[in-house]
């Protein structure tokens, strides 16, 4: 059966329309943009600023502050704090959630969708609702007379409850991807449970592993509000002092420290970036 086809009688309109659509894009694209870098660029420039207050534009250059942060031994006292949370954090949650979601996949797990959201319930609680909570629960607890409450730990367990549900989440998704067959045989040849998960398994969604990390350090890295009941003076992170701080008196100061947490946040993207690429080069060759 012939089908008539319908022919614009006016190309130009035509034309013209699909320029209208390229420009509406094209605006919009760099509004998008815009409203993205305007505030990391202007709070990159504030950091430079030579005066006592945050203004912008800025009247002078100066690396006054970012001399003053390094100076500090409470700015850079929180900043090693954030740094040792979000480690430990890492490691916990990375740990915890990479063995969770491997059990998920490969074994017959009873009530397996309850467990499933009881997992990732704490990745949709609210941080007040986890800060004082872990507070109330650990708050009286001792470990060898010391009390638990404000040490780096409980700050790691309490910023593992959002990270680790992550891992897991992502891990899982992971997992699927490998071929059971390869572990099936590596179980054929001799292999043992463990060493074929350290030495199959692992290496295979290393690219996963390595992205769930650092996503997890970042969450850790930046958390602020379950920081905010768990902290004391010695312990608090940076993000805690930073709000402080804006309470009492704001200064360029706070720009330092907000552009060393992007900083460390591009750093970990780009690992992930490089990583990744060089695991499809190396899955290409």
């Amino acid at each position: 059966m012939l089908r008539a086809v319908t022919v614009d009688p006016h190309p130009a309109r035509v034309s013209l329309q699909a320029r209208l659509i390229t420009v509406l894009s094209a605006a919009f694209l760099l509004f998008v943009v815009g409203y993205i870098m305007v505030p990391i660029v202007v709070t990159a420039v504030m950091s430079f600023n030579d005066g006592t207050i945050i203004r912008f534009p800025i009247t002078s250059w100066s690396l006054r502050w970012y001399h003053d942060f390094f100076s500090s031994q409470q700015w850079t006292g929180a900043l090693v704090n954030s740094l040792i949370i979000a480690i430990g954090t890492t490691v916990i949650s990375t740990t915890a959630g990479v063995l969770a979601a491997w059990a998920f996949e490969r074994y017959p797990i009873p009530l397996r969708g309850f467990w499933y959201i009881v997992i990732m319930l704490p990745l949709f609680t609210p941080g007040v609702v986890l800060g004082l909570g872990v507070a109330i629960a650990f708050g009286s607890i001792t470990i060898a007379g010391e009390p638990i409450y404000g040490s780096r730990g409980l700050v790691m367990l309490a910023h593992s409850l959002w990270a680790m549900p992550l891992v897991f989440m992502l891990m899982e998704a992971t997992f699927r991807t490998i071929d059971h067959r390869t572990i099936e045989a590596a179980y054929d040849l001799g292999g043992r449970p463990a060493g074929t998960f350290f030495e199959i398994v692992l290496p295979s969604v290393s690219t996963g592993i390595i992205s769930s990390a650092l996503f997890a350090f970042v969450i850790s890295l930046n958390e602020f509000v379950m920081a905010l009941f768990l902290t004391t003076r010695d312990s608090q992170t940076l993000p805690v002092l930073m709000w402080l701080s804006l309470r009492s008196a704001g200064s360029p100061r706070l720009a330092v420290a907000a552009v060393l947490l992007a900083l460390a946040v591009y750093v970990c993207l780009t690992i992930v970036f490089l990583w990744y690429v060089r695991q499809v080069r190396k899955t290409a060759s």
